[in-house]
């Protein structure tokens, strides 16, 4: 066989058509007034002769195993791309439309449009098949950047972080020029706050223009948001603006640009071995408070913000609280559904959970559902043996975060409104370490 590589890449808008209910800060009612910037979606295909994989960024708050199955379904009937081949994964940015209709314990949240949901399905078919058929000679380099003074750990500054950006670079092997970027980070795009009602991808939408402008106009970037449960701009930021999601964002986009221009010809390569892995697992459930002890829960937290807010408390701090009331009022709504016997049309709409290893030359790239705490990320990343990244909010929804055990036994907002207990964490660590080992 003659060995070489083709590649292909396209964007393509999927920015609702109308005003909507804008999703990520709960109890919060907020319907867009227009857009700041759109929402795309953007797709890479990789075909070594032998295997062809696919991947999908889009900017939204959650893609569902739902949507997931639909456009995988369609994809392989238009191009002949196995299914479990196509990775899907959603930026989580919180100033887009509702995605995903079971995650109904915030009363505020309605449920998805589905004719938003059909549209979108439509876009992200299309953006696959435009990128199926731009597919040419390519050569692929694989590196990496450091994402450090974007965010954080959320919870506190001194806490655990992954400033690790990987990076699969592909340029067109006629022109020499860069095509196509797929880049990962454990950073939650909330720059922009529940005050904010236009329609933006946050800042992953300036990286994106950064890159465009730097690059040319045919660089399109696939922004994948990875284990970022506790990972946030918050201690970075100088206000919740736009501006400041365009300083932040530009920020990642100079440390990307950095490293791409480093890449010496050596070390791209035409043609890179390519492999799929997966596995579908079932996790357990979550066993909550009394609905009178989760009441309790919601005074004690809402109490204690009032304090700092009286006292003057720096605005980050506050912040902090006022999301543990947030969760607390969440996981309140979570123990009356508990006992109510209510949770489980929750459990059947995300299980089982996906676990998928996309491996290119000896770089092995986890796709995994759920809003993870970053600790997990590490894990995984120190005891592979090959160099390993991971990404976040693909394939599906677990539906809440999924915590470490001392911020579950600490119950903050991240483990109150979670459904899943945090020995989840671990069990999905051992099954990616399980996977990465075949």
């Amino acid at each position: 066989m003659n060995k070489k590589l083709l590649a292909g890449s396209a964007i393509i808008g999927v920015t609702p058509q109308k005003p909507m209910f804008l999703h990520g800060y709960p109890h919060v009612e907020r319907i867009s007034e227009g857009v700041h910037d759109p929402l795309y979606a953007s797709a890479l295909i990789i075909d070594n002769g032998l295997t062809q994989i696919g991947f999908c960024a889009v900017d939204v708050v959650f893609i569902s195993g739902e949507i997931t199955e639909r456009v995988r379904d369609r994809v392989h009937k238009e191009t002949g791309i196995a299914k479990q081949n196509l990775m899907i994964s959603a930026s989580h940015t919180h100033s887009g439309p509702v995605t995903f209709s079971d995650i109904f314990y915030d009363p505020v949240v309605p449920k998805a449009d589905p004719e938003y949901i059909t549209y979108l399905v439509d876009k992200l078919v299309e953006v696959y098949v435009e990128a199926f058929q731009k597919k040419k000679e390519s050569k692929i380099a694989i590196t990496t950047a450091d994402g450090s003074g974007v965010g954080g750990n959320r919870r506190s500054k001194t806490d655990a972080v992954d400033p690790e950006v990987p990076m699969v670079v592909l340029k067109d092997i006629t022109t020499d020029k860069v095509f196509a970027l797929s880049t990962i980070y454990c950073m939650h795009p909330t720059i922009l706050h529940e005050d904010s009602k236009l329609y933006s991808a946050d800042f992953p939408g300036n990286t994106r223009e950064y890159i465009k402008n730097k690059l040319g106009e045919d660089a399109i970037l696939l922004y994948h948001t990875g284990p970022s449960g506790n990972q946030s701009p918050r201690h970075f930021i100088k206000s919740n603006t736009f501006d400041e999601a365009e300083r932040l964002g530009f920020k990642l986009g100079e440390q990307i640009i950095k490293s791409i221009l480093e890449l010496g010809d050596f070390q791209y390569q035409t043609w890179i071995p390519l492999s799929i892995r997966q596995a579908s697992i079932m996790l357990p459930k979550k066993k909550f408070m009394s609905v009178k002890a989760a009441e309790e829960k919601v005074i004690l937290v809402k109490n204690k913000l009032e304090q700092m807010r009286r006292g003057g408390a720096p605005s980050t701090e506050i912040r902090t609280v006022e999301c543990d009331w947030f969760g607390a009022e969440e996981n309140k709504q979570l123990a009356e559904m508990a006992a109510g016997g209510k949770l489980e049309q929750v459990y059947q709409s995300v299980l089982p959970a996906e676990i998928d290893i996309i491996g290119i030359g000896d770089k092995q790239f986890v796709f995994l559902p759920g809003e993870m705490f970053v600790e997990y990320s590490l894990a995984i990343k120190e005891k592979s043996r090959n160099k390993t990244f991971i990404a976040s909010l693909a394939n599906g929804v677990l539906a809440g975060y999924i915590v470490t055990e001392a911020a579950e036994i600490e119950g903050g907002y991240e483990a109150s409104n979670s459904i899943f207990p945090a020995s989840v964490g671990q069990i999905l660590v051992n099954h990616v370490l399980a996977l990465l080992g075949k």
